[in-house]
């Protein structure tokens, strides 16, 4: 027992460290450098289409890669049945990157890259599973530093070719062909099994709950963009940025989570379940009590210019962040004990919540009603997904 422990530590951290050197070489090196190489205005263009890629690649890829993990009959599949999946959702993405190109005129250079982007991003994020199956999270981190090495290797050449494509082309190549050579996944030995049509109907149920959460996650932007103004989104991006930054680890948690509790197909109690969930209301609140002390500090130093606007939202934006942070988590549990289509259900009810309530309250009270809404929105997020996780706990 000491020893499981000790394991689901180390593996913890690895998955931990592994997020977050690569959130940390694309923050605080990537993009800084980008910037000063190519321009505010390219710059803008560059964080406009990763954008695009951010929400497409991780729901497509993590749709097929958690599907491969909780499906009960795992072992009876192919390789070729989640890589003919994903090549299905990686042709929706080219038709959406396709539309895009035309309207902002990217030309034929720029189109082929940000398409090989889109595709390649979609099978990086799908390739983690590679580790997740065998709980080998030491292998992950190598895979994430060595996409890591790929960005710093990219960054360098958009430094002398003076375009920013270089620099994600390279590295999520890199991490697909340590992926390549070191594992197995993309072996296509084995042909399509009976299975192949059972697992595309749940990539697609979990492939459209994450579109929908990668979509709330830039819901601010736009409803503070049109409804208050520039100042007003600069305001709430300072204000969310130590919450969302918590939240980057809510990825890895959520990674060996769902590794541990989908090997040989454990299914959790009602009792197991709700001992989680108090344990997370713990974890949250030492959390938003950190993020509510450091976050006026942070901005004072960083950005004070925003300082004046921003007093009295403080509790309450991070909150909400903290409160998005652990349903993320919740619903990867959720997940292996009942059907995804529950996920989507959660997803949608959620989304059409914080959409009504951003906009009627933005329209009430600006910044801080849309702070309110984010806030409302997403404690009956996690009060819902809670009861959805009680009903089908065993």
């Amino acid at each position: 027992m000491i020893k499981e422990k000790k394991k689901i530590i180390i593996d913890l951290l690895y998955s931990i460290g592994a997020t977050g050197l690569m959130n940390v070489v694309i923050q605080f090196v990537v993009y800084p450098l980008v910037n000063r190489q190519i321009g505010e205005s390219g710059f803008g263009n560059m964080l406009f289409w990763m954008g695009v890629v951010s929400i497409f690649a991780p729901s497509y890829g993590l749709a097929v890669n958690n599907t491969r993990l909780v499906f009960p009959e795992r072992e009876k599949t192919s390789n070729r049945d989640y890589l003919e999946i994903l090549s299905l959702f990686a042709l929706i993405s080219v038709a959406v990157v396709l539309v895009l190109c035309i309207f902002q005129n990217s030309g034929i250079v720029g189109s082929c890259a940000l398409i090989y982007i889109m595709v390649i991003s979609v099978f990086r994020n799908y390739s983690t599973v590679e580790y997740r199956l065998n709980l080998n999270y030491k292998k992950q981190f190598m895979f994430y530093l060595f996409l890591s090495v790929g960005y710093v290797l990219g960054t360098i050449i958009c430094m002398f070719t003076n375009t920013w494509f270089g620099t994600f082309i390279i590295g999520e190549t890199v991490a697909i062909l340590y992926v390549a050579l070191t594992g197995g996944i993309y072996d296509l030995k084995k042909k399509s099994t009976i299975y192949r049509r059972v697992l595309g109907k749940k990539c697609l149920i979990l492939a459209l709950a994450y579109l929908l959460t990668n979509l709330m996650l830039n819901l601010d932007r736009i409803i503070l963009k049109y409804g208050v103004s520039d100042e007003a989104v600069s305001q709430y991006y300072v204000l969310s940025l130590l919450g969302k930054t918590i939240a980057i680890i809510g990825g890895p948690l959520s990674s060996v989570i769902i590794g541990y509790l989908s090997k040989d197909n454990y299914q959790l109690n009602r009792k197991e379940f709700g001992k989680i969930v108090g344990a997370m209301v713990i974890v949250g609140s030492v959390f938003l009590t950190i993020t509510s002390i450091v976050t006026p500090v942070f901005i004072k130093i960083l950005y004070p210019n925003l300082y004046a606007g921003i007093k009295g939202l403080n509790v309450i934006i991070n909150a909400a962040q903290i409160f998005y942070f652990l349903t993320t988590l919740l619903l990867v549990i959720v997940l292996t004990v009942c059907d995804t289509k529950w996920q989507l259900r959660i997803q949608i009810s959620y989304s059409g919540l914080f959409l009504i309530t951003a906009i009627v309250f933005t329209m009430w009270g600006g910044l801080k009603g849309f702070a309110v809404a984010a806030f409302v929105s997403n404690i009956c997020y996690f009060i819902g997904t809670f009861f959805v996780g009680m009903r089908f706990a065993k």
